[in-house]
């Protein structure tokens, strides 16, 4: 019978145009019609082989299950179920040799649940006719195509078929189906106490999906979620797509390159693998012995890190170094920008030595000179003025003064002071030799008394006593100091003299001689007192 159908099939799409089409059960289906009117005929899956049902005849609908639209351009059958599926063949009245072929497929389910492995599958019948029964066709391939029949897993009245009687529970409302596998994938029909169909479902199991990132050394724990002996346990590395099989039924079969030697041991229902690397990164899948997925574990590793402890010592010692870095850097900014104004400073003392030194050393030297000449002026008018006050008249080396050195030196004796007579001349010729006095110093002698602001001036060479005491070793020539009244050319600062009065150093280009008295003069002075 079914190679029967298989060789109608394939005449049929030899034939003509061939289409496909898939829909779900309950849908209507519209197949578009020629212009002109149509034949449509129908070869159904289920059922005696051979055997066609005419849907359409010269323009008009001759099939209960079909009808035409309000434009008659589509024949529509309505609710489709699994007696539907089939070959349907459009033939054009004008066009006779334009034949069209639709293989329908029909899905027994319009909607599907996703359950994972080892949950609960619960089926609602509470707008179910009790007493309800419950078929089953098992797989994805069964469950989208509905040409082999399906399996009784709950009769109306109430027995389950074997396998089913612990894991198959029934109340007013609901089905229940407890512990799904793999193997519990597929479709389920609920039909009413009539035997109609009032609901179906398609139950699609899914495995446990799990990623995890676990630390360095940590420990990875796997649920089996089935007994030891009911599972495999098969791993995929990251490094190597090979798969290997570490657990078969309950026994530990581990490869020597994997290295999980003395780190892999099971506890029930649980995988321990301790001492996690990164090398152990991978993909670990658990199975059924039917093959079917139960749950897929994705580890990854990550890399080895310090104690928490390290990582705060480090942590503060790596601040300790940025904040003497930071100190460094400030001072070795602060030096930067010292050696910077002092590079400047440097330029401007330099420009200013070129451009403003001779300028200031200029206003230096004019300074000195004015009061070098503001000084000798000041000297001269002095001494000008002094001699003007004195009368000096030299005839013979007498001197005309207001009092004689002989009078005041008795006054001073009188007084009580002591006078040193060694400025006398003496009796005897023999005793000290006289030493010539030139006029420049009496002059200075005279002048010296005012420079001091004493009342009474020094008497005159002749008259005193300390003049004519001069040792004759003192070379006359060379004097230290008179009181000419030209000027020299190149005038030099007085020097102010001591209480002890002194004559100022003022030089002179040409030193006049001095008179030197001879004896006989002195004894006549001296017979003059």
């Amino acid at each position: 019978m079914e190679a029967l159908r298989a060789v109608v099939f394939s005449m049929l799409l030899c034939a003509g145009k061939e289409e496909s089409q898939i829909m779900f059960f309950g849908e209507d289906f519209h197949i578009q019609l020629p212009v002109g009117g149509a034949e449509v005929s129908f070869w159904p899956v289920i059922g005696p082989a051979g055997r066609e049902v005419v849907l359409m005849r010269e323009g008009s609908v001759v099939n209960p299950r079909a009808k035409l639209n309000q434009q008659l351009s589509h024949l529509i059958r309505e609710n489709i179920g699994e007696s539907d599926e089939g070959v349907y063949t459009i033939k054009s009245h004008q066009q006779p040799d334009d034949i069209r072929r639709i293989t329908l497929i029909v899905r027994d389910c319009s909607n599907e649940h996703h359950v994972k492995y080892g949950e609960n599958f619960v089926i609602l019948i509470a707008d179910v006719p009790a007493p309800v029964s419950l078929e089953f066709r098992p797989g994805a391939v069964e469950a989208n195509q509905t040409s082999h029949p399906a399996e009784a897993l709950l009769s109306q009245d109430q027995t389950f078929r074997e396998g089913y009687q612990d894991r198959l529970s029934v109340s007013e409302s609901r089905i229940t189906l407890r512990a799904v596998t793999g193997a519990d994938e597929g479709s389920y029909t609920v039909l009413d106490t009539d035997g109609k169909v009032r609901k179906k479902i398609c139950l699609n199991v899914k495995d446990h999906q799990n990623f995890l990132v676990l630390p360095y050394g940590g420990s990875l724990k796997i649920n089996l979620f089935l007994n030891s002996s009911s599972v495999r346990l098969l791993y995929t590395p990251s490094h190597d797509s090979q798969t290997r099989v570490i657990l078969d039924q309950g026994e530990l079969n581990i490869p020597p390159e994997l290295g999980f030697e003395g780190r892999i041991s099971l506890e029930d229902s649980i995988c321990v693998l301790k001492d996690l690397k990164a090398s152990d990164a991978g993909i670990f899948q658990v199975t059924d012995l039917q093959g079917f997925s139960v749950s897929n574990v994705h580890l990854d590793v990550e890399s080895y890190k310090l104690p928490n402890l390290y990582v705060a010592i480090i942590a503060l010692v790596a601040l300790l170094v940025l904040l003497l870095l930071v100190c460094l850097l400030s001072c070795l900014v602060k030096a930067h920008k010292r050696a910077e104004k002092n590079r400047a400073i440097e330029k401007i003392a330099q420009n200013a030595g070129k451009e403003e030194g001779d300028t200031f050393r200029q206003v230096v030297q004019d300074a000195v000179t004015r009061h070098t000449e503001e000084t000798t002026q000041s000297q001269k008018d002095e001494v000008t003025e002094k001699s003007q006050s004195t009368e000096v008249s030299i005839k013979g080396l007498e001197v005309s003064k207001e009092a004689s050195v002989h009078e005041k030196n008795l006054e001073t004796s009188d007084s009580g002071v002591g006078f040193n007579t060694t400025a006398l001349p003496l009796d005897s010729d023999t005793d000290a030799p006289s030493v010539a006095v030139p006029d420049s110093e009496i002059l200075s002698s005279s002048a010296a008394p005012v420079a001091n602001q004493i009342p009474e001036p020094q008497p005159t060479v002749t008259s005193t006593p300390k003049l004519a005491s001069a040792p004759e070793t003192k070379q006359a020539p060379e004097q230290k100091s008179t009181t000419s009244p030209n000027p020299s050319p190149e005038p030099k600062p007085a020097v102010t003299p001591t209480p002890d009065p002194k004559p100022a150093v003022t030089p002179t280009p040409e030193p006049k001689p001095a008179v030197t008295p001879t004896p006989e003069k002195k004894k006549k002075e001296m017979a003059k007192f």
